[in-house]
């Protein structure tokens, strides 16, 4: 990690419930760029009981270090860091709904 651009000590800027509403879009986002290994180990333990344990190893372990990769403590960083410049957009609706928008993430895709 760069030195120059290492994360405040405490994140003071950001609440708890804001953190957790951008773990959870941090997840969903993960989700959607691993469903290709998401699909393959579906579709390898789909009708298997026991040998699921060592014939889906491989796509199992792909999965996982594809979720692993999207979900690091590096990315969930980089998501706060995104969303304090973009300027904080709301996390929730009164009603309790999450409203986080996801723009803010799309610039560095582009």
């Amino acid at each position: 990690m760069n030195p120059r651009r290492a994360p405040p000590d405490d994140w003071s800027g950001v609440l708890k419930k804001e953190e957790e509403a951008l773990i959870t879009v941090m997840k969903e986002l993960a989700l959607a760029k691993c469903a290709s290994h998401q699909r393959d180990y579906y579709e390898c333990v789909k009708g298997r009981t026991v040998s699921v344990a060592w014939a889906c190893r491989d796509a199992g372990r792909s999965l996982n270090e594809c979720l692993g990769r999207e979900t690091s403590d590096e990315k969930l960083n980089e998501t706060k860091r995104k969303w304090i410049d973009a300027g904080k957009p709301r996390v929730a609706a009164r009603d309790g709904t999450r409203v986080i928008p996801t723009t803010f993430l799309d610039e560095e895709e582009k």
